[in-house]
């Protein structure tokens, strides 16, 4: 995800960096979240733009999976060969207004044709790999 300035991915990534023995979590981890890679959001805005035929279109973009806070941070550790002591703020929350499920109803899309190229940890990895190759963007908030 290029220039990529936000989120749970860009700020473990940084927290990681800062020091590679602890990491804030919001919540407790077991949050549970269906991300989707830039590109397949894309690439599903187009075809919808071309394929959809009512006069509005709503559509959810997502993946046909999800998983939790804690997973995507194995991911992300396991990438950067670091295990740090996780704390934990509590609560089955992240933030104000967070919720603790997010898991998108995609059958509208994929009537349309189509499915995401990669699954939610591919799109991770491949996100740190780009953060691990442009640090530049660590300094940057937009």
């Amino acid at each position: 995800m290029r220039r990529y300035t936000h989120g749970h991915v860009f700020d473990f990534y940084k927290k990681l960096l800062a020091d590679p023995e602890k990491l804030p979590v919001l919540g407790d981890g077991r949050q549970r979240k269906s991300y989707l890679y830039v590109q397949d959001c894309i690439d599903a805005m187009l075809l919808a733009t071309t394929h959809a035929r009512g006069n509005v279109n709503i559509f959810n973009l997502g993946t046909d999976e999800y998983c939790t806070v804690d997973d995507s941070i194995g991911w992300i550790c396991d990438y950067l060969g670091l295990a740090p002591k996780r704390i934990y703020a509590g609560g089955d929350r992240g933030w104000v207004g967070d919720n603790p499920f997010i898991h998108l109803d995609v059958r509208r899309i994929h009537a349309l044709g189509w499915r995401a190229r990669l699954g939610i940890q591919e799109g991770i990895l491949r996100t740190i790999a780009w953060l691990a190759q442009n640090r530049w963007v660590l300094g940057r908030r937009t």
